[in-house]
């Protein structure tokens, strides 16, 4: 049979579709469900808003493309989503933050295990650059506490074998990482559902007198995300506050001591 007779091309043609059918099905369903419309995408985060009774602005300041806000049992908190398309090579950040719980020091940190790693290999150079004239009294005493305790306070043994595996938890004392990383938490912790990437890749979680803030370095603006980590944040506030409220002695953390320059 002739290579370019019309029964050949075409069943050339039908073998090309069929190899190329499933590429072209994952796109789509891809970019249907990642709220490709940005105005649809907002009508549906206020219409869910409302329904659980939270406020929603979509004005824009600075990098913050919306904010919802909320209260549940004397917890006032807000989400922020910030993302600057000038920066392509800065990571969007869905943040949930109260301040409604406050600890008089750094008391907590829970990170991704690998980024705990990396971050450890990075603290003396952070602390050097304090000096920076571009830093604010503010940053340089926030920076430099949190940098001092990642560097001195030992991972604490708490929660399962799985949550060890992807997250390293850092508490001043034993009995607030008791208290907050109990049953619920976890379980909210490990099952985010389908999202991409990975939670212990983009989660940063800080509790100190600034508050209680869990910021995630990925551009998951879909309400079902969001609810999740509101969920997330109210059960750390509410072991913050049963750790408050609860009696017996406070066992410390040990500490590591200071490491030096030479």
């Amino acid at each position: 049979m002739d290579a370019g007779s019309p029964a050949i091309m075409a069943a050339a043609a039908l073998g090309a579709f069929a190899a190329l059918a499933p590429a072209a099905l994952w796109f789509v369903r891809r970019h249907a469900g990642s709220g490709a419309d940005p105005q649809a995408a907002a009508r549906r985060r206020l219409r869910r808003a409302k329904q659980l009774g939270w406020a929603y602005d979509e004005t824009s300041v600075g990098d913050t493309v919306f904010t919802l806000r909320g209260e549940d049992s004397g917890v006032k908190w807000k989400v922020r989503y910030a993302a600057d398309p000038s920066k392509p090579d800065v990571r969007p950040i869905l943040s949930w933050a109260t301040r409604s719980v406050q600890g008089s020091v750094t008391e907590l940190r829970l990170i991704g295990r690998e980024r705990y790693a990396r971050g450890k290999t990075l603290i003396e150079p952070v602390i050097e650059k304090l000096s920076s004239p571009t830093l604010s009294p503010r940053e340089i005493a926030v920076t430099q506490a949190r940098a001092e305790f990642i560097e001195r306070t030992r991972p604490a043994e708490v929660g399962s074998q799985a949550l060890r595996g992807r997250f390293v938890v850092l508490a001043r004392n034993r009995r607030l990482a008791r208290a907050l990383i109990d049953e619920k938490f976890e379980s909210l912790l490990m099952e985010w559902g389908r999202v991409s990437p990975p939670p212990e890749e983009v989660l940063s979680i800080w509790v100190d007198w600034q508050g209680l803030r869990i910021d995630v370095e990925a551009p998951w603006t879909g309400m079902r995300q969001i609810e999740h980590l509101v969920a997330l944040g109210l059960a750390l506030a509410n072991g913050y506050r049963r750790h408050a409220a609860a009696p017996g002695v406070t066992r410390w953390m040990e500490t590591e001591p200071r490491s030096t320059v030479t």
